[in-house]
C-alpha cells in the first residue's frame, strides 16, 4: 500500500512539473492563471507531504533530506499564500 502511494505522489509531481512547465499565451505573453499554478502547487506540496511522511517512517531517516523536503514545502506553502491573496 505504501508503494502505491509513492506511484500516485511521484506520478501528481510530474503532472504538476509537466503542468507548470506549459505556460498558457495571453496577450502575446507566456503566463499561466493564477488558478492553474495554485492547482500545481498544491499538488507538488501533497507529494511533499508523502515524501516526508515517507522519509520519516525509514528505520534510519535522513535528517538533510528531511530538512530540504520539509524546507521546500514551507518554500510552495508561502508562494500558494502569495497566490491566494492575489487570486482574492
Amino acid at each position: 500500500m505504501l508503494r502505491l502511494a509513492k506511484l500516485i505522489a511521484t506520478a501528481l509531481q510530474c503532472l504538476a512539473v509537466v503542468t507548470a512547465s506549459q505556460p498558457v499565451l495571453n496577450g502575446g505573453i507566456q503566463s499561466m492563471s493564477l488558478n492553474t499554478r495554485l492547482e500545481a502547487l498544491k499538488e507538488r506540496h501533497a507529494s511533499l507531504e508523502t515524501k516526508i511522511f515517507d522519509e520519516d517512517h525509514r528505520p534510519s531517516p535522513d535528517t538533510q533530506e528531511l530538512t530540504r523536503l520539509k524546507l521546500e514545502k514551507l518554500r510552495l506553502k508561502e508562494e500558494m499564500e502569495k497566490l491566494r491573496t492575489r487570486v482574492d
